[in-house]
């Protein structure tokens, strides 16, 4: 089933977008992989570390039908950087494994189901909200920067 046709820069900027708080080491292996949902010519992509999540959406499908699949987001922004600009990009997936291909260029990625990735569940009907104007925000974060860890390490 054709998943993606679209220009190199097209997919890679979205694909970006989302792709930044994918894990290198991850607890589960699917916590590696974006989660790519197909709507008609709309496609979306969700990443997550299971804390956070980032979605974004771009008219790249081809076809009007619906699917959903996951693949590395390191290996395919790899495979996307490698390919050259001119050529269409076209992505397919059949029987659990993703084809990218562009001009002579062909590859293969072993997916994983979309009904596996975890997804933080949000609800539509939060109404707390507040307004704050940008000097007091920036000095209330001014006031506790100091306290911020530089990496990682721990919590």
């Amino acid at each position: 089933m054709q998943f993606i046709r679209a220009s190199r820069d097209a997919i890679l900027k979205p694909l970006s977008t989302v792709a930044g708080i994918v894990e290198r080491r991850h607890t589960l292996p699917i916590l590696a992989n974006v989660l790519m949902r197909k709507q008609g010519d709309a496609i979306s992509f969700l990443a997550t570390d299971v804390e956070i999540q980032i979605q974004t959406t771009a008219a790249l499908g081809a076809g009007a039908d619906e699917a959903a699949t996951t693949m590395s987001a390191r290996k395919l922004i790899d495979i996307l950087r490698a390919l050259p600009e001119g050529p269409e990009v076209s992505i397919s997936v059949t029987n659990k494994k993703a084809t990218i291909q562009s001009g002579k260029s062909r590859f293969a990625l072993q997916t994983l189901g979309a009904e596996e990735f975890p997804t933080v569940n949000i609800n539509e009907h939060f109404a707390a909200s507040f307004s704050l104007p940008q000097k007091q925000l920036r000095h209330l974060f001014q006031m506790v920067h100091f306290a911020m860890a530089q990496q990682d390490i721990r919590y």
